[in-house]
């Protein structure tokens, strides 16, 4: 399929929902989630060896993506868009975890990175990647950063998965939430203050140009408690592919 094919129905859809009054009633497929990632989703990861053990609420992840796949998104609000790709992404990206389980590593998947672009996602007559729904959806359609600590790619570097869905009517509230509690972390920021030195996540070096800026220190320092100091040399903590599967 061409580009142009491809994006013309997400452009059609993004019209509409830019009109779109909220529908909190299309948001039901978010309390199915709910109490999937209430139970699964531990401070320190995702519970993968008890949620692969358990095949009712496997069933459950696949029956709630296949709603979500059948979802009228014309009749979604701006907000309620944004909300639905952020926990597509999330709840597939689980999905496809449970089924190549047990594993080390998303990467040991496919090789070359193939679990973000192969087509795994069925959306109404489309299937999409992940990449399409983060690259290709997410931060084309909505330009907005925070959305790189909301969706998660399985993996220890990566901004932690939330322990409930996202939903319309709080979205930039949770999304605030998300920046801020990473931003906090060792995983955002690490400070080696005799060498006077910031080793920070290579998100931040990968997508400078979401964050507007070369230094990460001036985007951290809008949601830390404490601020990161501006002046020391600027390194990369080399991302960890690691599943981020619980210990608990």
């Amino acid at each position: 399929m061409s580009l142009k094919a491809f994006f013309a129905p997400l452009l059609a859809i993004a019209i509409l929902a830019a009109g779109a009054q909220a529908r909190p009633d299309l948001e039901v497929y978010a309390d199915d989630l709910d109490p999937l990632f209430a139970k699964y989703v531990k401070p320190d990861g995702v519970a993968y060896r008890a949620w692969h053990a358990n095949e009712t609420d496997r069933a459950t992840l696949r029956n709630v993506l296949a709603k979500m796949a059948q979802l009228p998104l014309d009749q979604l609000s701006e907000n309620g868009l944004k909300a639905f790709y952020i926990n597509l992404y999330n709840a597939a990206m689980v999905q496809i975890v449970l089924e190549a389980y047990p594993l080390k590593s998303v990467t040991d998947i496919k090789p070359n990175f193939g679990i973000f672009t192969s087509p795994t996602i069925e959306l109404g007559e489309e299937k999409l990647s992940l990449d399409d729904v983060e690259k290709g959806i997410l931060f084309k359609r909505f330009d907005d950063e925070r959305v790189h600590f909301a969706v998660n790619c399985a993996s220890l570097s990566c901004p932690p998965l939330a322990d409930t869905a996202y939903r319309a009517e709080n979205l930039d509230a949770r999304l605030d939430e998300q920046t801020k509690a990473f931003a906090q972390s060792e995983h955002a920021a690490r400070i080696d203050r005799k060498k006077k030195r910031i080793y920070y996540s290579q998100l931040f070096q990968w997508y400078s140009h979401h964050f507007e800026t070369d230094n990460p220190v001036q985007y951290l320092n809008r949601y830390r408690s404490s601020e990161l100091p501006e002046n020391f040399a600027i390194d990369w903590i080399t991302y960890d592919w690691t599943l981020n599967e619980s210990e608990k």
